[in-house]
């Protein structure tokens, strides 16, 4: 039985239009609206029809707002730009969404520097007994 291999084919133009919407936001969406924006990864669908553009903004919540709404509203112009410059039969459908991995990491990262603060004071109260104690 022959098992289903990987498509390396959509992960390339993934990569491509990554690059590319990139590209597009350093030189040609000039917007004071538009806050520092990253673009993190696209993951595109195996029939190369649509693509998930995920990134996070530098700044405040307001300005991650501000950022989705503009790029919610620029997204067809992103598209035909990407469809400008990757020559596909198809330029994909491009769906842009907040990706919420950094503020998830910074979560756990401050819930694990609590978890060894609190081991900490335990060990200190313990050594603290044990002085008490002799």
């Amino acid at each position: 039985m022959v098992g289903k291999m990987p498509l390396k084919r959509p992960k390339r133009i993934a990569h491509l239009i990554q690059k590319e919407i990139s590209v597009i936001f350093q030189k040609q969406m000039k917007n004071s609206q538009l806050g520092f924006v990253t673009i993190t990864e696209v993951k595109v669908t195996d029939d190369l029809q649509h693509a998930k553009v995920y990134f996070t903004v530098y700044g405040s919540e307001q300005e991650r707002i501000s950022t989705e709404r503009l790029l919610k509203r620029k997204t067809s112009f992103v598209r035909y730009l990407v469809g400008q410059r990757i020559k596909l039969r198809y330029t994909p459908e491009i769906v842009f969404q907040y990706d919420e991995t950094i503020k998830k990491a910074a979560r756990i990262d401050e819930l694990i520097n609590k978890i060894h603060q609190e081991r900490n004071n335990a060990k200190e109260t313990q050594e603290r007994k044990k002085e008490d104690n002799q």
